[in-house]
């Protein structure tokens, strides 16, 4: 009888960690695609400056 409750609770327990381990993963997929957006956005902007820089500079 306590060998059964015993492995229910390892399998209780190996359940948590895989499920930690998976809900990591995902999140850490899920903040290198923002961070990548991030990215992307902000050297899009830097480019859009630079264009109106020079934009502005040749007309005065």
């Amino acid at each position: 009888m306590i060998g059964l409750i015993l492995s229910q609770v390892i399998l209780f327990i190996a359940a948590g960690l895989f499920g930690f381990a998976a809900g990591w993963r995902i999140f850490a997929m899920v903040a290198a695609a923002r961070v990548r957006e991030a990215e992307r956005e902000t050297d899009e902007l830097r480019r859009h400056l630079t264009d109106a820089q020079v934009r502005r500079a040749r007309g005065s």
